[in-house]
């Protein structure tokens, strides 16, 4: 679409007689949608400036912005105090093309081309409208074309060629689709450049097979040119399984092959698809342009057509909403991600399952390594001890094969273990034990580890040896002094 910031809204009447710029207006509120073979649109809201702008805008008046031109067709007054607002739809001018309308009809199964339908209705018309055709189309069978609308005949021929219409104001143009893609360098990149993405799939129209009857022989009630037959999509079933649904009769085929293929192309094989974004990047996006997009988290990848945008031309901090290409091929590619991602999952959960085992087979280790154990001690024993203990006792041992410890199942053993961590032991012991008493040392003067008395006698002995040794007599307590003399012994009295 055309960047439309700069640019200006102008209000037309219908008679071409005034025009005039739209000043008081909602910018952000100007929404413009294009959907192909769908819709093609402008909404805004404008405030009362007493303006001759402002009084155009009635129905059937014209805006014209970015040099296209939409015709007003609802106008809702919004009165709030003392807001003056008018809230507007106008669709583009093609859809005009519906005043055109062809009376006659051409009665009967014919052959047209594209071209031989846009010059039966557009030719002559008073309205200036004007048609192409870009690419290249196949004829197709009609019944009895005419007494419709201009408007009509072009839905017909986007049933009949899938072609795409894409106007420029009046003038009309028909692109096939090899025509209308156009393939750009450009990407959607979820998480860098798109900050939304939504895809969904609906079956519930599904249908891949049918009963087809063709044209009957002339005044042969129920005999045909070829037998009723059932058309089945076999792509379809095999992907979605068989979806019966309406039969189809047509006149105009007198061959079944032609007759299978019409039925093929009809029926609705594939979910219809439904994928949008937001787009966040600084590249003009276009209809028709075939982006290339990726999802990581969805691992999903491919290219993708643009089919739909709404933009916000004079918001420009309002990103513009695209919705994609809803085609077989991005039906194949989404199924190869899902295919992708589902063994991704399977991955996952292939390693969980490992992971859990593992867990379980480190919780079975941790319960064999566990330690059981004997009761240990007769009841006499346990009572013949001034304090009972509190708890049982027990001899350790392991419940399996523990190489760790170096055990076999049901081999016991026992822990080593200190005072400090003996339960009771401390207690026990302070009550069969009493405390040891504590001494300093002795002096002549004070009595320790033994009295002063012994501490002066003690020190009064000599270790080294002695040149005389004083004796008392046994019988009369006379002191004697034993000496040795060159080797005599010699005893003295003394005093």
């Amino acid at each position: 679409m055309i960047d439309l910031a700069a640019q200006k809204i102008l209000v037309q009447d219908s008679a071409n007689q005034y025009s005039e710029t739209l000043v008081e207006f909602d910018r952000a509120s100007v929404k413009r949608t294009w959907k192909k073979n769908q819709s093609y649109q402008i909404d805004l809201t404008a405030t009362n400036d007493g303006s001759l702008a402002y009084s155009l805008l009635r129905n059937e008046n014209s805006l014209l912005v970015g040099g296209q031109e939409y015709l007003i067709k609802q106008v809702k007054p919004d009165l709030k105090g003392y807001s003056n607002q008018v809230e507007i739809t106008a669709n583009h001018v093609y859809y005009e093309s519906r005043r055109i309308w062809q009376y006659n009809k051409r009665a009967g199964t014919s052959t047209y081309s594209i071209q031989d339908i846009l010059h039966y209705f557009f030719d002559g018309n008073p309205y200036g409208f004007t048609w192409e055709v870009i690419g290249n189309f196949s004829k197709v069978q009609i019944e009895n074309l005419g007494n419709t609308s201009a408007l009509d005949a072009l839905n017909t021929c986007v049933d009949k060629f899938n072609c795409v219409i894409y106007p420029d104001n009046k003038h009309i143009r028909i692109y096939a689709r090899d025509a209308w893609q156009k393939q750009v360098d450009k990407s959607y990149l979820y998480g860098y450049n798109t900050t939304t993405f939504s895809c969904s799939w609906d079956t519930t129209s599904i249908q891949n097979v049918t009963m087809c009857y063709g044209k009957q022989k002339d005044g042969q009630e129920g005999q045909y040119y070829f037998p009723p037959f059932i058309a089945k999509n076999d792509t379809s079933i095999k992907r979605w399984g068989e979806r019966p649904g309406a039969e189809i009769s047509d006149e105009r085929f007198t061959d079944k092959n032609a007759m299978n293929t019409y039925a093929l192309g009809t029926m609705q094989a594939d979910p219809v698809t439904t994928m949008s974004l937001t787009y966040d990047g600084d590249d003009q996006v276009l209809p028709g342009e075939v982006w290339y997009l990726r999802v990581e988290p969805e691992q999903f990848d491919t290219d993708v057509e643009v089919t739909s945008i709404t933009d916000y031309p004079f918001a420009p901090d309002h990103r513009p909403e695209v919705e994609l290409d809803n085609s077989v091929r991005t039906l194949l590619d989404e199924d190869v991600a899902q295919e992708r991602t589902i063994k991704t999952a399977i991955k996952d959960s292939q390693a969980a399952a490992k992971q859990i085992q593992q867990t379980s087979q480190k919780a079975a280790q941790a319960y064999d390594s566990r330690f059981i154990g004997d009761l240990y001690g007769a009841e006499p024993k346990l009572k013949a001890r001034t304090i009972a203990p509190t708890l049982p006792g027990y001899i350790l041992k392991v419940p399996a094969d523990n190489p760790d410890l170096g055990l076999k199942k049901d081999q016991q053993f026992y822990a080593a273990t200190a005072v400090d961590y003996v339960a009771g032991l401390a207690e026990f012991v302070d009550d069969k034990i009493p405390e040891t008493p504590s001494y300093d040392l002795a002096t002549p003067t004070k009595d320790g580890l033994m009295s002063k008395v012994d501490k002066i006698k003690l020190d009064k002995l000599k270790t080294e040896p002695l040149t005389s040794l004083q004796m008392k007599d046994a019988v009369n307590g006379s002191n004697y002094v034993l000496t040795i003399e060159d080797g005599e012994i010699k005893v003295k009295k003394g005093e």
